[in-house]
């Protein structure tokens, strides 16, 4: 049974940063991990500023955000925080038809990419084969939205639209929705 008395910041100690450095360690060392980790917080940090917070120089540092960047392992990237601009968005878990081909696979994934209020598709493997995230202006946009993306395909068996009421943690970052 679960010790109940574990309070939130010693939870945090119990999952701390080793773990996630030995998951890592083939791909990031301790200073990249830091680096994507501050640039999470601030993609506009400066070389300088980075560099001092890791306790490298400003070359140092910059070479080494430069080369996680060539190889496609941080992206500085600008993200939308849709509660906080009152929009609405779901997960929509879609499970394919089973004779689907690979390439009928990949045809119905390359068309959810280019959609604009799609933002996020994911692979599973299970009874779920899709997650495919997406907003618009209301819930009932939403559901219209999904019933034209999803009957654009005959690879759909069934589909399921699960709104989302709050974020409070994406992309490593707190997102903080509480009222002003």
């Amino acid at each position: 049974m679960a010790d109940a008395s574990v309070t939130p910041s010693e939870s945090e100690d119990i999952v701390g940063s080793e773990s996630i450095q030995e998951l890592i360690t083939d791909h990031l060392d301790e200073i990249d991990y830091q680096i994507y980790r501050i640039l999470n917080e601030d993609g506009r940090i400066s070389d300088t500023e980075l560099g001092d917070r890791v306790g490298l120089s400003r070359t140092a540092v910059r070479r080494r955000r430069k080369k996680l960047q060539q190889d496609n392992v941080i992206k500085i990237i600008a993200v939308m925080v849709l509660q906080e601009v009152d929009l609405e968005y779901a997960d929509v878990r879609i499970s394919l038809e089973s004779e689907t081909t690979t390439r009928e696979v990949d045809e119905f994934v390359e068309f959810l990419l280019e959609q604009e209020l799609v933002y996020e598709v994911n692979e599973y493997l299970g009874e779920t084969d899709l997650l495919v995230r997406v907003w618009h202006s209301s819930l009932r946009e939403v559901k219209s939205y999904v019933n034209e993306l999803v009957h654009c395909s005959d690879v759909v068996a069934e589909y399921e639209v699960v709104p989302v009421i709050q974020t409070h943690k994406a992309w490593h970052s707190d997102i903080d929705a509480s009222p002003e």
